[in-house]
């Protein structure tokens, strides 16, 4: 796929390859969040079959990698992950590019709706998400709370109740997914990444806590429950699958700002506010 939208630099879409691993290095740092940046062999992993790559210059040793994007296909939603521009390419069409490249990929595979987070100040990249037909949906937070804060036996209000934590199985995403307000699809893209641990909370029959925890970040996402009181039990929950070597978990909470609430109440750090946006893909545009 190519775009000329600089005579000079002409950009190239593409599939992410290993050796682009030196630019996800260059620019991951350009998203201005804390999280570690991925060894080669994890990127290879978990980034590069959902990852594109906008590449400017012509020929195999003038070009160079100028952005990225990483999505994510969770049946008919398009979650765009991460989207970034190189500094000294941007308001040159990079963005624009990837998403482009990103809607043309996800209605070949049957999406009809995509999203995407966005920091609130980020009022350029807002108004871009907005040309492209997102809209604000709902806010999110990125929470730190140290383990020490999770207590290690049963809340004393929850005691007496019926709360069970189970791993979440294959046959139990379409009973799960709908309970916790997730997309279709999400609970099986994250266990086919493999190392992540699935759990859900159940009181009785009834779903009341679901969360995605890879233990090697460590972070919760999704984090979702039914009540503000049931976050510190399905961390608890979290709790014996942490790596010995991490004091600390990260927890986004999305479109649930009393949970967030909970967890900053209980001691938690707040990392990150953003903006969920969602709307429909649009339609291809015609030569």
């Amino acid at each position: 796929m190519r775009l000329l939208r600089d005579k000079a630099n002409p950009l190239a879409v593409r599939a992410a390859r290993a050796e682009d691993h030196a630019a996800f290095v260059r620019l991951f740092p350009e998203l201005a969040v804390d999280d570690p940046i991925l060894e080669k062999a994890e990127f290879v992993r978990k980034l590069v079959p959902e990852t594109l790559v906008v590449e400017a210059g012509e020929g195999p040793d003038l070009a160079w990698v100028v952005g990225y994007t990483y999505f994510q296909i969770l049946k008919d939603v398009a979650y765009v992950r991460h989207i970034v521009t190189a500094p000294e390419a941007r308001r040159k069409g990079v963005a624009r590019a990837l998403l482009d490249a990103v809607a043309q990929k996800a209605r070949e595979a049957g999406c009809t709706t995509w999203c995407l987070n966005v920091k609130p100040e980020n009022t350029a990249a807002r108004a871009l998400y907005e040309s492209v037909g997102l809209a604000p949906a709902h806010a999110s937070k990125a929470v730190r709370l140290a383990w020490s804060l999770v207590p290690r036996h049963e809340v004393d209000s929850l005691r007496n109740t019926r709360i069970e934590a189970r791993l979440v199985d294959t046959e139990d995403d379409a009973r799960v997914e709908p309970a916790m307000n997730l997309a279709a699809g999400q609970l099986a893209n994250a266990r086919s990444g493999g190392g992540r641990v699935l759990l859900a909370l159940y009181e009785g029959e009834d779903v009341v806590g679901a969360t995605v925890f890879d233990p090697t970040f460590p972070g919760a996402y999704p984090f979702r429950v039914a009540r503000p009181e049931l976050a510190l039990v399905l961390l608890q929950a979290l709790r014996p699958y942490a790596l010995p070597q991490h004091d600390v978990v990260n927890v986004v909470s999305e479109g649930q700002p009393e949970v967030a609430d909970a967890l900053l109440a209980a001691g938690a750090v707040l990392k990150m506010d953003s903006v969920h946006m969602k709307g429909p893909l649009p339609a291809p545009v015609t030569p």
